[in-house]
């Protein structure tokens, strides 16, 4: 177990702070030590986030006072975030830093605190727990058909304990009684904590995880492995949310707590028929509300709405990837900032085949036309993480230190892709030789 002390008193059980002593999102964070290693805890919408006190810049302590909610002048560098972005800056010589992720905000830098793994259960915040020791025992308490093979899941812990606290657009990664590991978006109210809520859409011709759900009775027990959120709601000058099908999943939560703020959001909902739609009346009570039937409506309308956007604005898309595609390309020709989520990855693994190389020992990888970056580095005998292997969750994510990444994935903003400091190995190729670190 870690030893924790917050201000010089150590906390039992290795609780790293109470929740209350957090402050508030812009108030800059708490600090406390672990195993001789301070870390800052701090707010990010309703969750938290852990950075270590260290610049990588020239190891200054970086976690001082309140972060900075614009950009700051520089004639150093030049950044490449908008002034909506959040940021820790380092006191000593005025380094910016991303505080969702850690990235320096600087144009062509591949710079990054160092990240700390924290959970919040029952009201404290903890180390991330790894392994086996992170699942957590769930039991069905309810199933309920909602559409045409959609089905309603409310998952609770079979101990009846407070489950891990999750931010709109999070997913949970749930191990089935088989052993199959997928990830289902979480589409209920993140204030509720005794229960998560799930939709699963039965794919017959998928891998098998949707079916195995579907024939979950109540009282069945299935695992939580860990919560994670690739999609957060960020801050904007107007949000537009598109769904389609059981895309409504994801963007429901988002959309829930866009309502909640002053920020005008619109939310499109498209689908098949009104059979086939799950949560019609859920988003019947969002501001802006628009429903598609494709049989009777034809496709949604959707040039329009997003050239009227506004400078700032940002885009939730999750659906087919027709529809995935067509919002792409609109929000690029209006410079609109998108974040999706996508049922599968637009592209297999195929492509040109290329050389991976691994940092620091100089291993050269060779990676097939038909094979995955993943599936070379596990053939060479090296470990590498991975969870959905079809690009949307990013646990294969690595760093890369040289090359050109041909990026495939469902992760990576438009931003993080120009950067070319991270490359997920499930789908992401490399245009040549690059060169990662594991």
């Amino acid at each position: 177990m870690s030893a924790a002390s917050v201000g010089g008193a150590a906390l039992g059980g290795g609780v790293l702070a109470d929740l209350v002593d957090v402050p508030a999102q812009g108030s800059g964070p708490l600090t406390c030590e672990v195993d001789g290693v301070e870390i800052g805890l701090y707010r990010v919408g309703e969750g938290i986030v852990a950075w270590r006190n260290v610049c990588p810049h020239e190891a200054a302590p970086v976690c001082r006072g309140p972060i900075a909610g614009t950009r700051l002048e520089s004639a150093v560098h030049e950044y490449k975030y908008g002034r909506h972005q959040e940021v820790v800056r380092c006191p000593w010589h005025g380094w910016e830093f991303d505080l969702r992720d850690g990235a320096h905000l600087a144009a062509g830098s591949n710079a990054r605190l160092r990240g700390f793994g924290v959970e919040v259960r029952d009201g404290r915040v903890y180390p991330r727990r790894s392994g086996a020791e992170a699942a957590i025992a769930l039991c069905v308490e309810a199933r309920t058909t909602l559409a045409d093979r959609v089905v309603e899941l409310r998952l609770r812990a079979r101990d009846g304990a407070r489950l891990p606290a999750w931010a709109p657009g999070a997913h949970a990664e749930l191990r089935l009684p088989s052993g199959l590991v997928r990830h289902y978006s979480l589409c209920g109210d993140p204030r509720e904590r005794d229960a998560y809520t799930i939709a699963v859409r039965h794919e017959p011709d998928g891998r098998g995880g949707s079916t195995e759900l579907h024939a979950l009775a109540e009282g069945a027990e299935l695992e939580l492995v860990t919560v994670r959120n690739r999609m957060p709601l960020v801050a904007a000058s107007a949000f537009l949310f598109v769904a389609g099908g059981i895309g409504v999943t994801p963007l429901l939560p988002l959309a829930e707590a866009a309502g909640r703020g002053s920020t005008p959001s619109a939310f499109v909902y498209a689908g098949v028929d009104a059979a086939a739609m799950a949560y019609r009346d859920r988003v019947r009570r969002l501001a802006g509300h628009e429903i598609v039937e494709s049989r009777r409506d034809g496709r949604p309308e959707l040039a329009s709405r997003i050239a009227a956007l506004p400078d700032g604005a940002a885009i939730y898309c999750c659906g087919p990837e027709g529809l995935m595609d067509d919002v792409r390309r609109l929000a690029a020709q209006a410079g609109i900032a998108l974040h999706a989520e996508a049922f599968s990855p637009a592209t297999g693994p195929g492509g040109q085949p290329f050389d991976l190389v691994l940092a620091g020992s100089g291993e050269r990888i060779a990676v097939g036309a038909d094979e995955s970056a993943l599936s070379a580095v596990r053939r060479a005998g090296h470990t590498a993480a991975s969870s959905c292997e079809q690009g949307w969750c990013g646990s294969c994510e690595v760093a890369v230190r040289a090359g050109d990444p041909d990026h495939r994935d469902e992760v990576l903003t438009a931003a993080e892709r120009d950067a070319g400091g991270a490359m997920m190995l499930c789908v992401s190729r490399g245009l040549g030789e690059v060169t990662v670190e594991l």
